[in-house]
């Protein structure tokens, strides 16, 4: 796994606008930069863009697990930017324009936010979208900025004193200098594009004397070599907050896009200036992880209506004739799920990423034209992404791993070109579903420039919640009656035949006959338009469905030639489209499987009879399955599920210290139940981590001799420990045979710590439950 360097380089000071003069060149979303070029003059070693959008898409189809998967291209989207309001004292820069002086377009972020009528973000709630000039009868105790940044009035009508409400929670009724007032009067979304903000400072008024000009956050201005005096400013771009003091301390003012010939202006005599620092939005952001939407055949949300929650191919001419035949699209909300929206049908054309919001005309989606003719769903796991970004091509060279959103690939000291990129996990700006893409062409770009990238993340109040769910639809392509499960179901109901289905986290085995008896069809996450994708035939009946149940262990499975594990050996920990292809023979007699939970199929391609198998021993494969054959073979993939792990001997659960993430090693203890996530772990490649502390995992320090203690140590120590949870309840050490997890006891100060211990039967305190949050 490649690590990526970090730098405490600072961004360049980019000039918005001026290098955007570029005709029909896509924007992206990350402040104001061009995906592919950044806001930087082309050069020699940055050369300007070619027009993207005119590729096909290269989305693969929703498959089964082990399906090749063709990398997909994304250009960014290109939206016009909305002429921000301007304050009441402010007026616009000379010579400044909303646009940013450019013909190119930023892409606007829709805005949410919801109000709670208890702290906590607790009681009944409303959702705002929009602007709300008179919310004086709202119950207002705590508010959650989902997307934006927005601005509180303190009055109706945008009036009175203001408080800045940037991504997050907040409380509003804690006594203190920024908001005492009970409830709200007025709502308004300040910031809704990625544009990078930018202030020019002044020390004598009417905007005269030597200019400073700043795009990022500025702790402590009287610390410089040469202390400012800000009699005057202007705001080309964002929302920008001055404080009085160093460091962002007490209440600040709140600067937008405008002209402040005097220090009045933002509503202060006194010219000394402390600190500043711009509002930025966050990386884009999905709730709802069920797909689902609704197109309005006029602007507005206005006209015939269609809310659809799969691909649509052509929106004008539906493939099915219960949908209705829209001759345009005016509008649309996205209520779940991440989206791409095409200029022309069969997904062609200019893309446009859209996130959970409305969309009241084709300039809210940054549209190139007024045409969006198709719609395709992000489908994958959005969580933990990653991406390894490479200056050589065919990932020739050293590659840099980002696993959050980066404004400029310089600081992890990664140069001008990306001319291959590894997408490990999570969708990324620009780039869809995991893949890789040797060169730039792959991705659809015309050079290898490369300045900014971000992911798309899910989050919400129960993010870290596993739930495992199947949704089966009467008809193909999930159109007629559906029924979800999130249980194992011995019978389905006799007038209910299946004809496609999702699955919405984890996996599940479908079985021909009820009880669980008959042929297994295992389905990982994703969809299935037709039986024949669900791995059945066009007559299947479906008797009964299982969940898959969680492993916590690495996959590693041992076939062998002759019966009782004899003869050749093959030992495996990934996925083989055909056993003959890699040169072993399919002919199996039995199988030992060690680590996670495996589907074997009778041919290769993973096609012909499944048979899904865990942790076991199986000495004679004929008599287990009817044939002698394994075509191929691949581990069910699971997506991270956070769990607490209980001790019942001692009534405790499995805990660390918080804050542990700023020591070089935690204490890891059984402790009694309580809030706080240093109870919560979650299994990753063989790490066993908690949620405090992702850049740790739980070790043993010294040699392996019985009552060794176990720590929280960092990932990055060799050699690798690596951990089994098994169906007896035990934690064992892959690194140190025959240890497993245990607890000191007796009456020392340290009688709570875990250590290594050999298995013994009589101590109970080595048994561990699960809980799956």
């Amino acid at each position: 796994m490649l690590k990526k360097h970090v730098t405490g380089a600072k961004s360049p000071h980019l000039e918005p606008g001026a290098e955007m003069l570029a005709r029909n060149r896509p924007t992206s979303r990350l402040g104001g930069s061009l995906l592919f070029g950044s806001l930087v003059p082309a050069t020699k070693e940055a050369p300007a863009l070619e027009p993207l959008g005119k590729k096909l898409s290269a989305l693969p189809p929703h498959g089964a697990p082990g399906l090749k998967k063709v990398p997909g291209q994304l250009p960014l989207l290109c939206s016009r930017r909305p002429p921000p309001e301007k304050p009441a004292c402010a007026q616009p820069p000379e010579g400044w324009s909303p646009a940013l002086k450019t013909q190119g377009k930023l892409n606007t972020r829709p805005g949410k936010v919801i109000v709670f009528s208890e702290p906590g973000c607790q009681g009944s709630s409303r959702e705002v979208w929009e602007d709300a000039a008179d919310a004086s009868g709202w119950a207002a105790a705590s508010i959650r900025v989902v997307r934006g940044c927005w601005v509180l009035y303190e009055q109706p009508e945008f009036q009175g004193r203001k408080l800045v409400l940037p991504e997050g929670d907040m409380e509003l009724r804690v006594p203190g200098p920024a908001w005492s007032t009970q409830g709200i009067g007025s709502l308004r979304r300040a910031v809704c594009d990625y544009c990078i903000p930018e202030i020019s400072l002044f020390p004598e008024e009417g905007l005269k004397g030597e200019q400073v000009k700043l795009t990022e956050a500025l702790e402590d201005l009287q610390g410089l070599e040469r202390p400012l005096q800000v009699a005057s400013a202007t705001v080309s771009a964002g929302l920008w907050l001055l404080y009085p003091k160093p460091f962002f301390e007490d209440t600040p003012y709140i600067l937008e896009p405008g002209e402040y010939p005097t220090s009045e202006a933002w509503s202060t005599s006194d010219p000394s200036v402390g600190s500043l620092k711009p509002v930025r939005l966050m990386t884009p952001i999905i709730c709802h992880s069920f797909p689902q939407a609704v197109v309005y055949e006029a602007p507005g949300f206005q006209g015939q209506s269609w809310e659809v929650s799969r691909d649509i191919y052509n929106l004008q001419q539906p493939e099915d004739s219960q949908s209705p035949h829209l001759a345009s699209v005016g509008s649309l909300r996205i209520l779940g799920g991440c989206w791409v929206g095409y200029e022309k049908e069969g997904f062609r054309g200019h893309q446009y990423l859209l996130e959970e919001g409305a969309y009241a005309d084709w300039t809210h989606w940054g549209g190139f034209d007024e045409w969006l003719t198709s719609l395709r769903v992000i489908r994958t796991d959005f969580g933990d992404p990653a991406v390894v970004l490479f200056e050589a091509m065919d990932f020739e060279g050293p590659g840099v791993e980002v696993r959050a959103a980066l404004p400029d690939v310089e600081l992890v000291r990664h140069g001008p070109r990306t001319q291959a990129i590894h997408v490990l996990s999570g969708v990324w700006v620009a780039y869809e579903q995991k893949g890789v893409y040797r060169n730039c062409d792959d991705w659809g770009a015309g050079n290898s420039a490369l300045a900014s990238l971000q992911p798309v993340l899910q989050v919400g109040e129960h993010d870290l919640h596993f739930v495992s769910k199947i949704q089966l639809f009467s008809g193909p392509d999930f159109l007629g009656d559906h029924i979800s499960f999130e249980d194992d179901q011995a019978s389905l109901p006799a007038s209910f035949q299946p004809q496609s289905c999702r699955v919405h986290g984890g996996s599940w085995i479908l079985f021909d006959d009820k009880n669980f008896q008959g042929d297994q069809h295992i389905l990982s996450e994703g969809e299935f338009p037709t039986l024949t994708a669900m791995g059945c035939l066009s007559s299947t009946v479906l008797g009964s469905l299982r969940k898959v149940p969680l492993h916590f262990a690495e996959p590693a499975i041992f076939l062998y030639g002759r019966e009782c594990f004899e003869g050749k050996e093959i030992e495996l920990d990934r996925e083989v489209r055909s056993l003959q292809a890699e040169g072993f023979n399919n002919h199996v007699l039995s199988v030992r499987i060690e680590g996670g939970v495996w589907v074997l199929c009778e041919h290769s391609d993973f096609r012909g009879r499944q048979w899904l198998v865990s942790s076991c021993e199986i000495t004679n494969w004929l008599t287990y399955s009817g044939t002698q054959r394994v075509g191929s073979l691949y581990p069910i993939k699971q997506r991270r599920a956070y769990f607490r792990l209980w001790n019942a001997a001692l009534g405790g659960f499995l805990a660390v210290p918080d804050h542990v993430e700023d020591m070089k090693a935690g204490r890891v203890v059984v402790s009694e139940p309580r809030a706080g996530g240093s109870f919560v772990w979650y299994y990753e490649d063989g790490l066993l981590k908690n949620q405090v502390a992702p850049t740790m995992s739980l070790q043993v320090i010294g040699p392996p001799s019985l009552g060794s203690k176990v720590v929280l140590w960092a990932e990055s120590r060799l050699p690798r420990q690596t951990w089994s949870i098994n169906d007896s309840g035990h934690i064992c050490s892959q690194m140190f045979e025959g240890r497993i997890l245990d607890v000191k006891g007796g009456r020392g100060y340290d009688r709570d710590h875990v250590v290594l211990w050999e298995l013994a039967k009589d101590r109970a305190s080595q048994i561990w439950t699960v809980h799956v949050l």
